[in-house]
């Protein structure tokens, strides 16, 4: 059954990239492009040259900076260039539009600060290309631009309702108006421009704060955690200034998670904040002028409580107090007494119904409440806030016109904490009412243990999840390493037995490795690698897995590709690292490499057959001259 979706996509109503952007769109969908042809594309609009270029330098951790459109392409990619000439067309077509509850321009500030957080996260969370994670901030929300573009009237409607009732959520409006909603529309349009499954899956379920669906160490999961994050820092720009504190604490209890301390979340956070004010004013999207984040935390967090001399926490501290009774004199009498000499703050409530409602509103400390109360009377006001989270952390005390074993006894056995006598002095009162403060530090104390073992287990996760990635990964160049490349291939395998599609493998080495070794010494032989490393895996399909197996060795694993489909990418790659410069001691040079393919044949037994297959087709490909690309087939090299 073909979705909304799919319909408006076909409709050619949703919002779609024009001229420069439209072409290099379709130029990247041709298996045969080379990365020379898109920075010919992209170099016949400044504006864009300038963007890759300004992107480029942003996330880009090496020594010199980028300064060509050729090597900004190289540098990101084809698929990361194809989504960021997308996204830049995008700002500039819809910068307003015929949804007038639409904040176009309070929409694109959103979406950019969002990027840029991705983009900086990105740079400590080793799961994605920054400029990748740019792009999938930048249209993580692009489902609501399509609503507003595609039904501006009813998208209008939906705003509007949810203007005047903040508490439904907007899916849930968006859904019993347009029968879609802006995640749906997104991920759509995501899939439609080609943004791989590996983003729009956490995208498709980041909104929702429960779902836990992802395992913990996986990318999924590390990528849910990013943009929740980078969602909650974009709300800064567009919140009132006295929320905005708030806001910061939430995000550095969640910032944990990722690794990022609250001793290092002021300069994260502040210089995501510069850097989208620079690029707001490129791109000519308004931003918030937003104070430091010592400015905006100065005077937020409430001073400790004085430590007495004995060790104990000072208990004098002020209530939120219900006084719930039906007799209106013995009620004032009593809110009298409460008030006398103290700071607490007193709430009357004449019935049992109004006591509920209130207790759940002002979430008091204390609730005194007469056993005769109308419409609920002590008893079931007591046993209904015991039935909820917030009730039982109250502390309740229960009182009445006699006094006597028999009413203690009750309190107790309906779960109150205490009884009150009618008769009972100021002195007596204010004796159950420290009582009530003491175990209300008790259970912050507890609380904060609670938090802090929370922050523990959050801390051991990110160092398991690193030592996990440790254990994966290549430092030098960041891929996947030996380890990592035969588990993958391991799974590719399995799954190619059990569908029965083909599987492909390239084996890649650098040719004259050695000689630059040698020439230049092994810190400028890094540096070669690192490169190559960074223009193998920009050059590779998306689906592709592109992995370090040691030395100068690089190992491609190519799941659902026969032989002419591995051997035309594996032709791209040794193009494309041909037409590179790349920076050897104080020369720049271009590289060239030897690639070896095999394909799963019925004679390939394992996973060990078919990468000794590639490997002696790499030696035929070294021995034809070095710079080419062989296969072998049938015991034949091609």
């Amino acid at each position: 059954m073909m979705t909304q979706a799919d319909q408006l996509k076909l409709s050619g109503q949703l919002p779609s990239p024009r001229g420069v952007a439209l072409a290099i769109l379709e130029l990247s969908r041709r298996e045969n492009a080379t990365l020379g042809e898109i920075a010919h594309v992209v170099q016949t609009d400044p504006a864009l040259s300038g963007r890759l270029i300004k992107l480029a330098n942003t996330a880009s951790n090496i020594a010199r900076p980028v300064v060509s459109v050729q090597e900004a392409v190289v540098r990101q990619g084809m698929a990361t260039v194809r989504h960021l000439a997308l996204g830049f067309s995008l700002v500039d077509q819809y910068r307003d539009g015929a949804c007038e509850a639409f904040d176009y321009k309070g929409y694109w500030s959103h979406s950019l600060l969002m990027a840029l957080c991705m983009q900086a996260l990105g740079a400590r969370v080793h799961i994605a290309a920054a400029d990748e994670l740019f792009v999938c901030g930048l249209l993580a929300q692009v489902g609501k631009l399509a609503l507003a573009t595609a039904y501006p009237d009813e998208y209008n409607a939906v705003l509007l309702a949810r203007q005047a009732d903040p508490t439904q959520p907007l899916i849930t409006l968006e859904r019993s108006r347009l029968e879609t909603d802006h995640v749906e529309m997104g991920i759509a349009l995501m899939a439609d421009w080609g943004v791989p499954s590996t983003f729009t899956h956490p995208l498709t379920h980041y909104e929702e704060p429960d779902y836990s669906g992802f395992p913990h160490d996986s990318r999924a999961n590390s990528l849910v955690l990013m943009l929740r994050l980078s969602h909650r820092l974009a709300d800064l720009g567009q919140i009132d200034a006295d929320a905005r504190a708030d806001l910061l604490e939430d995000w550095m209890a969640q910032a944990i998670a990722l690794d990022i301390s609250p001793e290092t979340a002021g300069s994260f956070i502040d210089d995501v904040i510069h850097h989208w004010r620079e690029w707001s004013t490129q791109l000519k999207i308004p931003a918030v002028a937003l104070p430091p984040f010592a400015e905006i935390c100065h005077g937020h967090h409430e001073a400790e409580s004085p430590i007495q001399g004995d060790g104990m926490t000072d208990i004098e501290m002020p209530l939120r107090i219900v006084m719930a009774d039906s007799n209106t004199i013995r009620r004032r009498r009593i809110m009298a007494l409460l008030i006398q000499n103290s700071e607490h703050t007193v709430y009357p409530a004449e019935n049992g119904n109004a006591a509920l409602a209130l207790a759940m509103e002002v979430l008091p400390h204390v609730i005194i409440a007469h056993y005769d109360l109308p419409l609920l009377d002590g008893v079931e006001l007591c046993q209904a806030l015991r039935a909820t989270e917030e009730g039982r952390r109250m502390h309740i005390l229960m009182t009445s016109d006699e006094h006597g074993e028999e009413q203690l006894n009750r309190a107790y056995e309906v779960g109150a904490d205490g009884y009150l006598p009618g008769s009972l002095s100021a002195r007596g009162l204010h004796t159950r009412l420290r009582a009530s403060q003491r175990m209300i530090h008790l259970q912050t104390a507890w609380e904060k243990d609670r938090a802090q073992l929370r922050q523990i287990a959050a801390e051991l996760a990110v160092a398991n999840r690193r030592l996990a990635n440790a254990a994966l990964t290549d430092p030098l160049t960041g891929l996947p390493n030996r380890r990592s490349a035969m588990e993958q291939l391991e799974q590719a395998w399995s799954a190619a037995s059990r569908s029965g599609q083909p599987i492909a493998v390239m084996v890649i080495d650098i040719d004259h490795f050695k000689q630059i070794n040698d020439t230049y010494g092994h810190a400028a032989g890094d540096q070669v690698l690192r490169e190559a490393a960074t223009i193998l895996r920009t050059s590779a399909r998306r689906e592709d897995s592109v992995c370090r197996i040691g030395g100068e060795e690089f190992l491609v694993i190519c799941a659902n590709t026969d032989l002419c489909a591995a051997l035309q990418s594996a032709e791209r790659l040794r193009a494309n690292l041909s037409a590179s410069r790349i920076t050897i001691g104080d020369t720049t040079n271009t590289l060239t490499v030897s690639i070896g393919v095999a394909a799963r044949e019925p004679v390939t037994n394992d996973i060990d057959a078919l990468v000794s297959s590639a490997d002696q087709a790499l030696y035929a490909a070294k021995e034809a001259g070095r710079d080419k690309v062989c296969a072998r087939q049938h015991s034949v090299f091609h």
